[in-house]
């Protein structure tokens, strides 16, 4: 029995932490993000792994990086304007951001070779999205 136990405590954390795979990053990946983003004219973020979460186009105004209160890690920001001309400010998780690579989009993380689950394969960027 306690070895039930902790196999569903270990399977709960596992979920768990697919939500921020790619948010506190080492200053190198936050440099390399920025700099891929900042080419980037518009993003979808989408955390398909989150119930009820739905893709968000979003124009890129502004990217940046900064670092986490206690000087160990990096998070990368983005403003923007999402499909209904609202501003958007907005942490990343780099897990979750997706990039147009000819018709589809993909992953950043997975592009800029992170290790990371998107949660979703490759998609058509030209999908309209329900609101």
């Amino acid at each position: 029995m306690k070895n039930f136990i902790l196999l569903f405590a270990l399977l709960c954390t596992a979920f768990v932490s697919r939500a921020d795979q790619l948010q506190a990053l080492t200053q190198q990946q936050a440099e390399a993000a920025v700099a891929y983003l900042k080419k980037e004219p518009i993003v979808i973020l989408w955390c398909s792994c989150c119930d009820d979460d739905l893709p968000q186009k979003v124009t890129v105004n502004e990217v940046f990086y900064k670092k986490d209160d206690e000087g160990k890690y990096y998070s990368v920001i983005l403003k923007g304007r999402d499909e209904s001309g609202q501003e958007v400010e907005q942490y990343l998780d780099l897990a979750y951001v997706f990039v147009k690579k000819g018709k589809k989009a993909k992953c950043l993380g997975k592009v800029l070779k992170f290790d990371c689950d998107p949660c979703t394969t490759p998609f058509d960027w030209s999908i309209q999205y329900d609101r």
